[in-house]
């Protein structure tokens, strides 16, 4: 999948967590790991350009569906995998590992399609 254009040049938001953030990504305690991840992935995913670019590249559509209703950001490979140790971490808020579902299909969403991909 091409990634999308801004202005005739390849562009997607690099995830940029703070210092001491970053640190606990490290932490040997799982939920402290994962909580950062969570919480600074979160916050990445919510940021108006990021939503703006994978929604026009999803032409504002559920990627399982094709519903237009309260379409959400989600992570292919998901944080809890990356916090497992099971994906990269670098790799968590790539273009590649977002995708736009509607509220009720990422509800669906069992954790057997979370799986680790070896491409994320």
């Amino acid at each position: 999948m091409a990634r999308p254009q801004k202005d005739g040049l390849d562009y997607f938001p690099v995830w940029k967590p703070r210092y001491r953030t970053e640190e606990r990504f490290y932490s040997l305690d799982f939920k402290t790991r994962y909580k950062a991840l969570r919480n600074s992935s979160s916050g990445f995913i919510k940021r108006d350009d990021v939503r703006n670019i994978l929604l026009s590249f999803y032409e504002n559509k559920c990627v399982k569906c094709g519903s237009t209703e309260n379409l959400e950001i989600d992570h292919i490979v998901s944080v809890y995998l990356c916090a497992k140790g099971l994906a990269p971490i670098n790799e968590l808020n790539t273009f590649k590992n977002l995708t736009v579902l509607c509220k009720s299909c990422n509800a669906r969403r069992s954790p057997d399609e979370q799986t680790h991909k070896s491409d994320c």
